[in-house]
C-alpha cells in the first residue's frame, strides 16, 4: 500500500531535473523547428559592449514570448522558450513550446520574429546584422513617404518655368518696342530734314525742273552758295 502511494507522489511531482531533461530533448540543433541565433556585441558596441549573461538570456526569452503572443494571440511565457547549444561566442539554438509542451512549427516562430524584429533590435541595442536569426532574411525599414507628393513637386517646377518664361518674354517685348520707337523717331527727323532741303518758299525745286521748264536757282537753296559767317 505504501509503495503505491509513493509511486503516485513521484508521478504527480516529478523530480527537479526532469524538466531540464525534457527541454534538452526538445531543443537540439538537429531539431527541424529550432532557430539559430548569433549575436555580435563587440562588433556592434565596441568598448561599450555589455556581457551576455543569464539576465540577457531571460530578456531574449521574454521578447520571444511577447512576439509569440502578438503573432498568435495565445499565451506564451518565458518557460515556453527553450535555449540550448550555447557557445561563448554568443550563439545558441532555441525552440518554442505551446501549452501542451509541443514544439511550435518553425514557420510560426519565424512569423513572430518578423513581426517584432524591431523590438529585438531595440531591446539589445543591436541591428539585423549583429543580432542574426540564421536563415531569416534581415528586415528593412520601410521607405518614408515624402510630406509633399511627387506630382506636386513636378507641378511646382513646371509652373515656375512657365512664369519665368512669361517674365522674360514681357521684358524682351518691352525692350524691342522701346528700341523700335527710338528708331522711328530718329528716322522721321532725318526724312524731315531731307524734305525741307528740297523746299524753298513752299516750292519743291525739283518740281520746277521739268522737261521743258528751267529751274530758277534764285529760289532754290544752295548750301555751297551760302555766305560763310
Amino acid at each position: 500500500m505504501w509503495i503505491g502511494i509513493l509511486l503516485l507522489v513521484f508521478n504527480f511531482f516529478p523530480s527537479p531535473g526532469s524538466d531540464a531533461t525534457s527541454g534538452d530533448q526538445l531543443c537540439t540543433k538537429e531539431s527541424p523547428d529550432a532557430h539559430k541565433v548569433r549575436i555580435s556585441l563587440d562588433a556592434a558596441l565596441g568598448n561599450e559592449a555589455y556581457e551576455w549573461d543569464e539576465s540577457e538570456q531571460f530578456y531574449f526569452q521574454a521578447t520571444m514570448a511577447y512576439g509569440m503572443r502578438k503573432s498568435t494571440n495565445k499565451t506564451f511565457n518565458v518557460s515556453n522558450v527553450l535555449i540550448c547549444e550555447e557557445t561563448k561566442r554568443i550563439s545558441f539554438y532555441f525552440v518554442v513550446t505551446n501549452e501542451t509542451s509541443d514544439v511550435v512549427r518553425k514557420d510560426e516562430v519565424e512569423k513572430a520574429i518578423r513581426m517584432v524584429r524591431p523590438r529585438f533590435n531595440d531591446a539589445f541595442s543591436l541591428d539585423d546584422k549583429t543580432l542574426e536569426f540564421v536563415g531569416i532574411e534581415p528586415t528593412f525599414v520601410p521607405a518614408t513617404e515624402p510630406t509633399v507628393t511627387v506630382w506636386l513637386i513636378v507641378f511646382g517646377v513646371v509652373m515656375g518655368l512657365i512664369v519665368i518664361g512669361l517674365i522674360v518674354n514681357i521684358i524682351t517685348g518691352y525692350k524691342e518696342k522701346k528700341k523700335k520707337a527710338r528708331g522711328s523717331e530718329g528716322g522721321g527727323e532725318e526724312n524731315e530734314d531731307k524734305t525741307l532741303k528740297g523746299i524753298e518758299n513752299g516750292i519743291y525745286c525739283n518740281s520746277l525742273a521739268g522737261d521743258k521748264g528751267q529751274k530758277n536757282e534764285a529760289f532754290c537753296q544752295d548750301d555751297d552758295k551760302l555766305t560763310q559767317l
